[in-house]
């Protein structure tokens, strides 16, 4: 049999020319890349988890017609950004060297996914203004994931061993299958948006799970673990304007999870979205841009 011809390397490697980086105190390397409208609101984008900047290119257009300029990091070890064993608690520091480097001063936050408690953590800050969740996890007390989400849980906790192994076999059948095969972790089939067709958007979706794991598997495994834990602070405590996007056909987080975000946080409102899980973000993605950004802008 004939092998699969070779993966583009623009097609999905985490390379210079699409991100940037800076240097954080502690010496190591932080990575991002900025789509959208350079010279607009800027919004920091959580990557979900497994994830990683990539995903943020399925925004790229409404935030460009929106006047956004959309920040995308890859969290330490995912990417180009060197791995440190830093938690939900600790990323928020890690954001606000990167808002200063980019002399920031004011911003939304969206969190995707896996991404959303560090987008949450990010309320602190006062440079963050507003913060839209996405499908987000929720904390154990509340969140409901489905079965292969728990399963992850378990082995980051208890085999780590076996998580990274698994990762690392993902990521071989996604580097030689059709891009649908990333897909299938997040949707039943790739959804079209009014920029991307569908196969476009599983182009990105492969090279967004590829990217993740460019370093290997120890920073997945780890915020697979951190998301499994109690959340570092309090709901109650956050104090900036929450939307919960929330799809309602998503197998990857409950529906009753965003309600019971929306619920909780003080200052929230729930958007229910008639989709799945990645299709949440290309649907919703446009209303959640417009959520965070400052109310004075046109």
């Amino acid at each position: 049999m004939a092998s699969a011809p070779p993966i583009p390397a623009t097609d999905w490697l985490p390379d210079d020319s699409e991100t940037e980086s800076l240097s954080l105190p502690d010496g190591r390397r932080m990575a991002y890349a900025t789509y959208g409208d350079d010279d607009g609101y800027p919004v920091l984008f959580c990557h979900g988890t497994p994830g990683s900047h990539v995903i943020a290119r399925l925004l790229a257009a409404p935030a460009r017609e929106r006047g956004v300029s959309l920040i995308a990091p890859d969290r330490p070890g995912i990417g180009n950004s060197e791995d440190a064993p830093v938690s939900i608690k600790d990323w928020p520091d890690d954001a606000a060297h990167l808002l200063s480097h980019l002399d920031i001063d004011a911003a939304g936050a969206i969190g995707f996914s896996g991404g959303g408690p560090f987008a949450l953590a990010c309320h602190r800050l006062p440079e963050i203004e507003r913060v839209a969740l996405v499908g987000s996890s929720g904390p154990p007390d509340i969140g409901s994931t489905g079965r292969v989400q728990q399963f992850v849980g378990t082995l980051s906790r208890h085999a780590p061993w076996a998580l990274g192994r698994l990762f690392r076999l993902q990521r071989w059948f996604a580097v030689r299958r059709d891009p649908s095969y990333a897909v299938g972790f997040v949707a039943e089939e790739a959804p079209e948006t009014d920029a991307l067709a569908a196969d476009e958007v599983a182009r990105i979706v492969r090279a967004d799970m590829l990217t993740a794991m460019a370093r290997g598997p120890s920073g997945i495994i780890r915020e697979q673990r951190l998301l499994s834990q109690s959340w570092p602070f309090a709901l109650e405590d956050v104090a900036v304007p929450v939307t919960v996007f929330q799809g309602q056909e998503d197998a990857n987080v409950a529906p009753s999870t965003g309600k019971a975000l929306a619920r909780r946080l003080p200052d929230a409102s729930l958007e229910r979205v008639d989709s799945d899980h990645l299709g949440t973000l290309t649907t919703a993605g446009d209303d959640a841009l417009a959520a965070v950004q400052r109310r004075t802008r046109v």
